[in-house]
């Protein structure tokens, strides 16, 4: 082979190998300037990315992630089997084999990982939600956590009182969970509505058929960039179907980091017209609030705690059931390997981010309680 045929080949090679690490250093270069990030990628660059996916997803009465994950899932066997194929027949060739399945492999990650990126990555860059919506995050004191704890519970037993039960006394979903989920989009327009530079996915969170599975993994939901679909895990209890529509909805809007996706949920949930979501919104803020509360008073947390309702003590039941029924070991391999994910994608707190949910919603709290604070929107 000439040097001139070779050269196309050499730079191909190292395209390939390279690409992975462009794309981690794109990311974190993007993490040293949130203020662009947020100006050109999440507020110009994604918004007609995510329109444009999500219309030809949301025609599809199925996940389209789920099959793409099983048809990557049978890629990655046939390319194991003809790789071991290959190392068989090669004999003495068998480095240029494993060189060659290297590249591949480096390329296959660098290019899934730049489609990543680009389809809605990058927004774990952006600014933080407290600064685009005007609210004023900062340590609050445990007086403010209880008054904001005691007024959720109150709320969220008022609620309670008007929703329909199963037969053993635990909320019911009206008209069933695939309802459910297709009135997710109400909430969400009433949430860009209040928020107008927020971007207009076509919101149709998706019914997981690998729900079982999602179960034993801990797991509400997960949002798939590439098809910009939100997933839903209906073995999940009622009460908690909802939120994590909501909370999936939340990441399609362009929202990665896990406490601002709990709390836009929570808000989602919130402005929605019906019970049942602003039920379940409520329900979860205030078992956040309540966890956070426990940590520096947990003889306050208790004396909350019991005041209750009946009803929603059954709910808080059927989870607690819930999670103990499939809690085990691929649920704590799981949650070790997210915690590391939110790590790598910046998110320094790891699965404890899902806490930082409370500082939002004392934000909001404080917010509500001085109604002539101004709020700079943007």
């Amino acid at each position: 082979m000439t040097d001139s045929a070779k050269r196309p080949r050499v730079w191909r090679t190292l395209l390939s190998v390279l690409l992975l690490p462009l794309a981690i250093g794109v990311q974190w270069l993007s993490g040293r300037s949130p203020e662009t990030v947020e100006a050109v990628y999440s507020r110009a660059v994604y918004p007609p990315i995510v329109a444009a996916l999500s219309r030809l997803s949301s025609r599809l009465p199925f996940s389209l992630a789920e099959v793409g994950l099983a048809l990557a899932c049978l890629a990655l066997a046939g390319a194991l089997i003809w790789l071991s194929r290959m190392l068989l027949r090669a004999k003495g060739q068998r480095r240029l084999v494993l060189g060659r399945a290297l590249v591949l492999g480096l390329f296959a990650a660098g290019a899934g990982y730049s489609l990543f990126l680009v389809t809605w990555g990058l927004n774990n860059q952006r600014l933080p939600f407290s600064r685009s919506a005007g609210l004023s995050v900062h340590p609050s004191d445990r007086a403010e956590l209880v008054a904001l704890s005691s007024s959720l519970i109150d709320e969220a037993n008022r609620l309670r009182d008007a929703l329909p039960e199963d037969e053993h006394g635990a909320m019911r979903l009206e008209g069933g969970t695939r309802l459910a989920l297709a009135r997710t989009t109400m909430g969400v327009t009433a949430l860009t509505e209040r928020y107008p530079w927020l971007p207009r996915p076509a919101v149709r969170p998706k019914a997981a058929w690998t729900s079982p599975l999602l179960a034993r993994l801990g797991i509400g939901g997960f949002y798939s960039p590439p098809t910009a679909e939100a997933n839903v895990n209906v073995e999940i209890p009622p009460s908690d179907v909802p939120f994590s529509a909501a909370h999936e909805a939340a990441h399609q809007l362009g929202f990665a980091r896990e406490d601002e996706a709990n709390y836009l949920g929570y808000l989602i949930c919130r402005l929605h017209p019906d019970v049942d979501f602003r039920y379940s919104g409520v329900f979860a803020a205030s078992r956040h609030t309540q966890r956070a509360l426990a940590s520096v008073d947990r003889a306050e947390s208790r004396a909350l705690e019991s005041r209750r309702s009946p009803a929603v003590k059954r709910d808080i039941a059927a989870l607690v059931a819930w999670a103990a029924r499939y809690s085990g070991p691929a649920m704590r391999t799981f949650n070790r390997a997210n915690d590391a994910y939110l790590r790598s994608q910046g998110q320094r707190d790891g699965v404890r981010s899902y806490g930082r949910m409370v500082d939002l919603l004392l934000a909001e709290w404080r917010a509500e309680q001085s109604p002539t604070a101004p709020r700079d929107e943007r």
